[in-house]
């Protein structure tokens, strides 16, 4: 009988002492800086993980044509020959190049005319009006247009991507310049500040924010639009790899490429993040 409890007893032991080493693992993990990142990083690709596996096995049993919807392993094999291939490297870095040009130009563009907009009414009272119209008509409805004018070449397609851009940027440009206290418009005056040191010093570090609000969105517009451009004309692109794709019923190459498309986005908002945080990393400073 004793034996018994003995051994009860040294069970119940036992198990309060793994309990314990449990929680304090557990609040080891959780106090420790990589602790909660961690568990962000579960809770963010959990469910996209538990799809894929869902995706596998229903295109496992059949139950999925691989026509309409090749399994996830077959997909990463098309990315993977597409990659040894070389077609994709030529293809992204030519929709790259258009991105880059087109990004620049009506990057430079709205930056310019959000800036004079923000800072002289009579400017806004022409330019607002126009953009506003310009802004109601769909990027697709431009595109005929567009290559009526220019052709199917680079510029036809920069100028697609230019479109895409200068909405977004214009108007938080704008927003931004705008929202500037009117006191230091009134300090600038009393101090006689040169209209090019207050722009500098002043009125751009204060709108900052929304301007670069503006050029993460334009930059997923600037990609979205190379895909579209690319699509209706040229041989080359992700678009048209796209489009060759769709033709030919690969399916596999279609999804993988369109992985490649939103990951390429992905990656182009987070650098524009971190370019971001490190230029307004003045302001946490001064809020400390």
């Amino acid at each position: 009988m004793a034996n018994t409890i003995t051994s009860t007893g040294a069970q119940a032991v036992s198990k309060q002492d793994k309990l314990n080493s449990f929680k304090k693992l557990s609040g080891d993990i959780g106090s420790s800086k990589f602790g909660p990142r961690f568990l962000a990083l579960i809770n963010t690709i959990a469910v996209p993980v538990l799809l894929l596996i869902l995706w596998q096995v229903l295109s496992g049993s059949g139950l999925l044509l691989d026509v309409i919807l090749p399994s996830p392993l077959k997909v990463v094999k098309a990315f993977v020959e597409m990659v040894k291939d070389g077609t994709l490297g030529t293809d992204l870095a030519v929709s790259g190049k258009r991105v880059i040009i087109g990004y620049l130009w009506g990057a430079g563009i709205a930056l310019i005319l959000g800036v004079l907009s923000g800072l002289n009414k009579v400017v806004e009272r022409v330019v607002s009006p126009i953009i506003n119209v310009i802004r109601q008509i769909p990027l697709y409805a431009w595109m005929p247009l567009i290559i009526l004018w220019f052709g199917i070449g680079e510029v036809s397609k920069e100028i697609i991507i230019a479109r895409g851009v200068l909405i977004p940027i214009f108007l938080n440009t704008l927003q931004g310049i705008k929202g500037v206290q009117a006191e230091y418009f009134e300090l600038a005056q009393v101090l006689e500040l040169k209209k090019s040191v207050f722009l500098r010093k002043v009125v751009l570090p204060s709108a900052i924010s929304s301007i670069f609000t503006g050029l993460r969105l334009g930059a997923g517009n600037a990609w979205m639009a190379v895909v579209a451009a690319e699509m209706l004309g040229g041989l080359t692109g992700l678009g048209y790899a796209l489009m060759k794709s769709r033709e030919f019923l690969w399916s596999d190459k279609l999804i993988a490429l369109m992985v490649v498309i939103g990951v390429i986005g992905v990656i182009i908002d987070v650098i524009l993040r971190k370019i971001e945080e490190n230029t307004l990393r003045w302001k946490k400073k001064t809020a400390k």
